[in-house]
């Protein structure tokens, strides 16, 4: 079955489909549309807040104010900070500076360091990418050093805000609430380009497909939900990537799937990978991207031997995991191996000089964010998003950590997730029309699953069945068999073409 383009009414849809929708953020007929046909038509309009943004950078341009655009070490903030400069350079003829601190050495966010590089520059204006939105004291400091400042997150706020201009989906409705770093310097470039150039979307993408390019590598590797406008950029920067003519970004179309060809460029070697994506020649980028090939494989093995000497504290039932030797670039790696080992949410504790810093990962239905706001006495800094953190301890506390902050993690129980309650006969070649317009699946935009209550499971001519008294189906694909002629909880899952059986539960009987 191929994906045939249909329309669908979001009103005339059966409550079963309207529920498995509402989780990927499908309430209304816009958001449906949006989601079903992923195109830049369907991009929120600016809100007053992103137009403030937009007002005081043109204000600064016109004003011929030196600029800094500040980012972040990881991909999501490289390529929004390479994203933002594009725009800036299409639309100012004004020098840009930039500046990606070392995490390593600077912490998270903005740094007394970084803005002492941007005094000595004579900088008037730092915007941020990707980061700063809990840099209340470095926005202070860079204020009393004359310096403007302009944040553009995505992360979660806290309940303490820098005291300046803030553009982040999660306190203003300019866009979609999980957008990426790149989704929201995205959405940025597109208003400066209407507002101070009236070009609109598709013009100005049309003939600069790199910055979409750009703002879709971060969304991926960033792993935000491939849901609403995150949806559109992916979709969009696939569209862009065929007719670039970038060297950089020309040779990662040649490499196959995106997902796979950025994999290299996210192994914690920074420099390499801004050099890459800024490479003047094919040539160059080739030998870049070889180089960068070559680090990853090495880090792979490093991060796995990493995850490996941690497997002992893992056996023995610690969900805090503390290693003073553990390299920074492998903590991520180690926590995200860590918990999708134990399917449980994990903090990784390590040091950095004097430093102690720790990584949290857990299921998306785990919120490790309010786990250590209930522990922030034993915090420095904290930050990030409830699935995925970052923070550091005080001097000193690792046990202390450990001793209120597992009892936390352990009373998570894993659970089979589904979509929505239905009825054999709701499983039509209509809802798989509509789910077959859902791809491509990724992250918060799974395959659905249904629960169907109460049927009969048997094979009939070598097929799997499941029955009730009036509707019989037949399956696909069974990921999990239930014993024959019971009466069992199904978990049905769909693909668009194919009907999976995927587990099932005992059915409460009487």
């Amino acid at each position: 079955m191929g994906k045939k383009e249909m329309s669908f009414d979001f009103e005339g849809l059966a409550t079963h489909i309207k529920e498995f929708l509402a989780k990927r953020d499908i309430v209304d007929q816009e958001t449906l549309d949006r989601f079903l046909h992923p195109t830049f038509d369907h991009l929120r309009s600016p809100d007053t807040k992103l137009i403030k943004v937009v007002e005081e950078i043109k204000s600064a341009i016109s004003e011929e104010k030196k600029i800094l655009i500040w980012g972040d070490e990881d991909m999501d903030g490289i390529t929004s900070t390479l994203l933002l400069l594009r725009t800036l350079q299409e639309l100012s003829p004004l020098e840009i500076e930039t500046y990606i601190p070392s995490r390593r050495k600077e912490g998270y966010g903005l740094s007394k360091k970084g803005i002492k590089f941007g005094i000595d520059k004579g900088i008037d204006l730092i915007i941020t990418v990707d980061s700063g939105i809990n840099s209340v004291d470095e926005v202070e400091y860079a204020k009393k050093n004359g310096l403007d400042v302009i944040i553009t997150d995505h992360h979660e706020p806290k309940k303490i805000l820098p005291d300046t201009l803030i553009l982040n989906p999660k306190i203003s409705p300019f866009g979609y609430d999980y957008l990426a770093g790149g989704g929201v310097a995205f959405k940025l470039s597109d208003a400066l380009f209407e507002y101070l150039d009236s070009r609109g979307t598709k013009e100005w993408t049309g003939r600069i497909p790199e910055i979409p390019i750009l703002a879709m590598i971060g969304t991926i590797s960033d792993r935000v939900p491939r849901l609403d406008e995150n949806r559109i950029l992916i979709e969009e920067g696939l569209k862009a990537l065929e007719i670039t003519d970038d060297p950089s970004l020309s040779l990662l179309r040649e490499k196959g799937g995106i997902g796979v060809a950025i994999e290299p460029l996210n192994s914690g070697r920074e420099q390499l990978t801004w050099d890459f994506f800024t490479a003047s020649t094919k040539e160059k980028a080739i030998d870049i991207y070889s180089e960068l090939e070559a680090k990853h494989g090495y880090w792979s093995l490093k991060a796995r031997e990493n995850f490996l000497s941690l497997k002992g504290q893992i056996e023995e039932g610690h969900l805090v995991l503390f290693d003073p030797d553990l390299d920074v670039q492998y903590a991520s790696s180690v926590a995200n191996r860590t918990k999708d080992y134990r399917n449980h949410p994990v903090f990784v504790v390590y040091t950095i000089g004097d430093t102690i810093r720790g990584e949290g990962r857990a299921p998306g239905d785990f919120d490790l964010l309010a786990v250590l706001e209930s522990v922030d006495d034993l915090l420095l800094d904290y930050g990030g998003h409830k699935p995925a953190c970052g923070f550091t301890l005080r001097e000193g506390k690792v046990e202390e950590f450990r001793e209120r902050v597992e009892p936390l993690l352990s009373g998570y129980q894993p659970k089979i997730h589904y979509d929505a309650r239905a009825k054999l006969e709701d499983i039509t070649p209509d809802l798989q029309s509509l789910i077959m317009q859902m791809r491509p699946f990724g992250k918060n935009n799974y395959q659905p699953v249904f629960l169907i209550e109460n049927v009969n499971y048997r094979i009939e001519d070598g097929a799997a069945i499941l029955s009730d008294s009036e509707v019989t189906l037949k399956m696909d694909k069974i990921k999990e068999k239930p014993p024959l002629s019971e009466v069992v909880d199904a978990y049905v899952q769909l693909d668009g073409e194919d009907i999976i059986l995927l587990s099932w539960e005992w059915t409460e009987r009487e």
